[in-house]
């Protein structure tokens, strides 16, 4: 069992985090570089100040943004790619899918305001389909992140592997720490926070800290779960799930994305074509456009916050 704050113990901002992170990262390795469509100065204003060589503002332009990363691949360099996960995903689909994945081009992405994290902005602003979207090609490795400490690890491992990166990292400001102890972080391998007999909690991105906060709310009442920090989505790792289905047989997904197309459908599908008996609920946003309102508004009227955890695992036990 690895530690654990408490639900809103501990509140940290990705933002800051990163600009730190990426400073001194820029700093010994001058290939190096950020793109964005003039979205630094919202969260990286020190690495824009500091590091200006090494960064390009293309304007209110994503397409062009992969574009000119691809090129800067091409040439050698290191390029992140810095925006909005709603209009990188969907805007500039085509350009990542055919110069980024189809050439296998070692370019990045830093995608904020994921899912319904941005709030009051609404549905044109969330970004409740990039995990299906970007997933969907070939050559891209996707990453969610479960805290804004765990953004820095996902930057360090994508920066050290060859190909495209997909980095999913919530709205960056003001959200629940999960982890109270340092953890190892390998793409492609599940972290398992608690352990229990009863049922698995997989949970991926900012909800985390839900699943976590369920769990303990469910010992208290006796129902003993494992929390699963599925924070690496392409690849999945497929074995821990197959180990949970075999071990505990009862599974439920949770995840800041629409549930028909994302983490737990991917996982559905792996537990189906192995043939284990294992039973498995979804949790996610509803195929609807979701109004507007804070996140903790959001988990409440779309009913998978922590609460909405505890009645699905108490559910999937019946």
């Amino acid at each position: 069992m690895i530690e654990t704050y408490e639900l809103g113990e501990v509140i940290r901002s990705g933002r800051p985090i990163m600009d730190k992170a990426i400073i001194e990262y820029a700093k010994k390795n001058k290939k190096f570089c950020l793109v964005s469509p003039d979205m630094t100065r919202a969260a990286f204003p020190e690495f824009m100040n500091t590091c200006k060589d090494q960064h390009f503002n293309v304007g209110i332009a994503e397409n062009s943004a992969v574009d000119i990363a691809s090129g800067l691949a091409l040439e050698g360099y290191v390029p992140f790619i810095y925006g909005m996960s709603a209009f990188l995903s969907m805007r500039s689909f085509e350009a990542i899918r055919t110069n980024v994945g189809y050439q296998n081009h070692n370019v990045k992405f830093i995608a904020c305001n994921t899912g319904v994290s941005l709030g009051m902005l609404g549905s044109t602003h969330y970004a409740m389909e990039d995990l299906a979207l970007i997933g969907s090609i070939p050559n891209m490795t996707v990453i969610c992140p479960g805290d804004p400490d765990q953004t820095v690890k996902a930057f360090h491992a994508a920066a050290q592997m060859q190909g495209p990166v997909y980095i999913r990292m919530a709205n960056g400001r003001n959200e629940s720490a999960v982890y109270k102890e340092d953890y190892k972080f390998e793409i492609g391998k599940g972290i398992t926070i608690m352990e229990g007999e009863d049922c698995a909690i997989i949970a991926t991105g900012i909800m985390v800290s839900y699943a976590v906060d369920a769990a303990k709310k469910l010992r208290k009442e006796g129902i003993n779960v494992t929390v699963i920090d599925m924070h690496t989505i392409k690849p999945l790792d497929e074995e821990l799930i197959l180990k949970l289905a075999n071990k505990i047989g009862k599974i439920v997904t949770v995840e800041d994305h629409f549930k028909s197309c994302g983490m737990g459908t991917k996982i559905c599908g792996v537990v189906a074509e192995s043939g284990i008996p294992c039973k498995v609920k979804r949790m996610g946003i509803p195929d609807m456009y979701p109004g507007f309102g804070t996140f903790s508004d959001m988990l409440k009227n779309l009913h998978y916050g922590s609460e909405d955890i505890v009645a699905n695992v108490k559910e999937i036990l019946k």
